[in-house]
């Protein structure tokens, strides 16, 4: 029986506790990388809103921050991805976790351009400049006062975009990644991804949580199928490409 996706879920997620059990949490963290290949569009999204407005100036370096990068195989990838188009990239990786953070300094530490932090993204700041901000399933661990407190807190310190992707709720997704996790045994991958999708958004909510945090902003929500919400917001570098307007809109399914 399906839970009721009326109401976002509040009920919290096992690897976030601090105290849970570290061979299971790396576990997850590792299938991270096939999950996120299969359901996150993260590359369709990254290409569409980071890599293709790069080369808008692609003489520039630019410097993309990842919020809550976990193993750091979408950063991998992306890194990859601008070198093929001959665009200058380097990536500050965050995670809250020291745990998680280590694990990804193993896998991917020596890769070029990128460069991994320990970081509490509601009270540390990084002191150089920052083009974009990127989160793949960051903003369903927050809470609502804590995701607009986020967005005010970073939007003013990022020249080009922030780009949030994550989970509509509803039942075809639950139902979905229900049969997807039967796969992903042995870990938090299974009931976690369940309550990530409880712990997601409708498109509206997302539009509204962003106009309120930044009502002078230009915000807009897009939907992906299947399940997949993206809340782009503009950064502080105004100009033709980037026009403050003020407008906070959610825009239809896009293949």
């Amino acid at each position: 029986m399906l839970p009721d996706m009326a109401i976002r879920s509040g009920l919290p997620e096992l690897m976030d506790d601090p105290d849970c059990s570290e061979e299971l949490l790396l576990r997850t963290v590792r299938q991270f990388a096939s999950i996120n290949r299969l359901v996150s569009r993260y590359r369709t999204i990254l290409t569409r809103w980071v890599l293709d407005d790069m080369l808008r100036h692609p003489g520039r370096e630019y410097h993309l921050l990842d919020m809550g990068a976990g193993g750091c195989d979408i950063d991998a990838w992306l890194l990859q991805a601008a070198k093929r188009r001959r665009l200058k990239l380097r990536i500050t990786a965050c995670d809250l976790d020291p745990r998680i953070i280590g694990f990804a300094r193993k896998a991917y530490g020596s890769v070029a351009g990128l460069q991994l932090r320990q970081m509490d993204l509601l009270a540390d700041q990084l002191d150089e400049p920052i083009d974009y901000v990127f989160s793949n399933h960051f903003l369903h661990h927050l809470g609502q006062a804590e995701i607009i407190r986020l967005l005010r807190i970073w939007q003013p310190q990022v020249r080009r975009r922030l780009i949030f992707s994550d989970l509509e709720r509803n039942r075809l997704a639950y139902g979905g990644y229900a049969l997807l996790s039967q796969f992903y045994r042995s870990s938090f991958a299974q009931y976690d991804g369940l309550m990530s999708i409880r712990r997601g958004f409708t498109g509206r909510e997302l539009s509204t949580l962003a106009h309120e945090a930044l009502p002078t902003i230009r915000t807009e929500v897009h939907r992906l199928p299947i399940g997949r919400l993206a809340l782009c917001v503009e950064g502080s570098e105004k100009g033709p490409e980037n026009p403050a307007s003020g407008i906070s809109r959610i825009i239809p399914k896009k293949h």
